[in-house]
């Protein structure tokens, strides 16, 4: 391996130390940087920056990392539950406004049809009446 490839690895172990809180070197407290992780690599300052790649890992592993991400993320997160019990209950409801509907027409038709067989018997009862009538009169005579 070369120097530089050494360097790097080395690098890279400082970084994943800090990011599991297992440093050797710097307190496990201290905050995410480029300078913290060249501390817990052993290396002088600046020896991180002739690795572009790396530094902007750091970086964007300290932006990840960071108190106020973290709360961004928690917020994010609970937008994304709200957002997905919204759409749960807006089908819930839509789906209950269908059956609701369905129902009504269901009603109206047994209404209609109790109307009809009510008319019916009715129509019915006037029949048996004539018929009473009617025959109660030819028995008379």
């Amino acid at each position: 391996m070369s120097k530089a490839q050494v360097t790097l690895t080395n690098l890279e172990e400082a970084l994943n130390r800090i990011l599991t809180k297992q440093t050797r070197v710097i307190p496990s407290t201290q905050k995410l940087s480029v300078k913290a992780v060249e501390e817990e690599a052993g290396l002088g300052d600046g020896s991180a920056y002739y690795y572009k790649d790396f530094v902007k890992k750091v970086k964007d592993c300290a932006v990840k990392n960071s108190p106020r991400a973290n709360v961004q993320n928690a917020y994010e997160e609970k937008i994304a539950n709200l957002r997905e019990r919204l759409n749960n209950e807006t089908r819930l409801k839509e789906k209950y406004r269908n059956q609701v509907n369905e129902l009504k027409t269901q009603l109206a038709n047994m209404a209609s049809q109790h109307n009809e067989l009510a008319l019916t018997i009715q129509q019915y009862q006037y029949q048996v009446a004539e018929l009473e009538t009617s025959n109660a009169l030819s028995i008379k005579r």
